[in-house]
């Protein structure tokens, strides 16, 4: 009897993301040692790296390599949201908007806001150097700004229809789709109104949606699933992890950085629990299953996690992956029997 072939994916980023090549080729080579057959390509999915195309090749014959196919990549907004302050502390810097990106899709600046276009270009073109489909891109909205000056809503707005008008032809041309992804620190309501207005804007061949199941449970607070629910149908790629979200009064602090910080440490991508027995996490992955059957995603579904070893064990390290990799064949089989 043929032995059934089953999928999985994980992030190539899973235990960092790291520079240099030769930490980069470990962990994909840690990927196929643990079976896995598909990554997202995770790597540089923030800040404001350009990839040359000898680098493309390199991407593209590194995972032919090792017998990984991305069929997704984490593109870049631009700039770096997650800092830490001189005393030590972190931050997450996401109300309002960045002064110090040079490469802004959203930017009022045209000059910084062309060369955010040409970021997400340079994306879509390692897309079709390593064959993916799908190109995850964060978006994330400096909502205290918009609220507080209604004037600016506009603006930034119009900034984002430039930037999409100007790669939607592309990306198309590519046979890329991008997938906006929902954030986290964010309020929810912000959220809806952003992929309600794009969404109607563009149509689904350029834009669709990616679910981060975490994110999710840390911001849509009566319905972890919410923004699942209502977009699965243009959800092209998914971020899936679990965490123990967080409490009210945590996430709405005084200290309104302090509680951003707060909502970044309680990300925890742990590893989905699938089969209940891994002790810990709160989402319910036989829901999550039915409708990613539902989804036109291509199959499977990424996995978006953290692992690293305990006391920097390597051997510890590989022992949680090959586990995450059984939850992941677990989730496709839960997929499949859905179908």
């Amino acid at each position: 009897m043929e032995k059934k072939i089953l999928l999985s994916s994980c992030e190539t980023d899973y235990n960092s993301d790291l520079h240099s090549w030769i930490d980069i080729e470990r962990q994909i080579k840690n990927l196929a040692d643990a079976g896995f057959t598909h990554t997202q390509w995770m790597q540089n999915w923030e800040g404001e790296y350009l990839y040359s195309k000898s680098e493309m090749f390199q991407t593209r014959d590194v995972l032919k390599d090792y017998g990984i196919h991305a069929h997704s990549i984490h593109a870049s907004e631009g700039g770096k949201r997650t800092v830490h302050t001189p005393d030590g502390k972190l931050r997450y810097r996401n109300r309002y908007r960045l002064t110090d990106i040079r490469k802004d899709y959203t930017s009022t600046n045209e000059y910084l806001r062309l060369a955010g276009v040409d970021l997400l270009k340079n994306r879509i073109d390692l897309c079709t150097y390593i064959n993916a489909s799908v190109m995850v891109l964060h978006m994330q909205l400096p909502y205290m700004m918009l609220e507080e000056q209604p004037e600016e809503k506009k603006r930034y707005y119009e900034q984002v229809f430039k930037s999409f008008d100007e790669v939607k032809e592309y990306a198309k041309a590519a046979g890329v789709r991008i997938a906006l992804e929902n954030m986290i620190c964010t309020p929810q309501k912000y959220q809806d109104e952003q992929f309600d207005m794009l969404f109607d804007r563009y149509d689904s061949d350029f834009l669709g949606f990616a679910w981060d199941s975490g994110h999710s449970s840390l911001m849509c607070r009566e319905d972890a699933y919410h923004f699942l629910k209502k977009y699965y149908k243009r959800m092209y790629a998914t971020h899936l992890q679990d965490n123990e979200s967080i409490p009210d009064d945590k996430l709405y602090m005084e200290d309104t950085d302090e509680a951003d910080a707060n909502v970044l440490r309680y990300d925890r991508h742990w590893v989905p629990n699938v089969d209940g027995t891994l002790g810990q996490g709160i989402l319910d992955w036989d829901l999550i299953a039915s409708y990613v059957a539902k989804a036109p995603l291509e199959l499977p579904a990424d996995f978006e996690v953290m692992i690293s070893g305990k006391d920097g064990s390597r051997e510890d390290e590989f022992r949680q992956l090959v586990e995450c990799h059984r939850q992941a064949e677990l989730f496709y089989e839960k997929v499949l029997s859905y179908k």
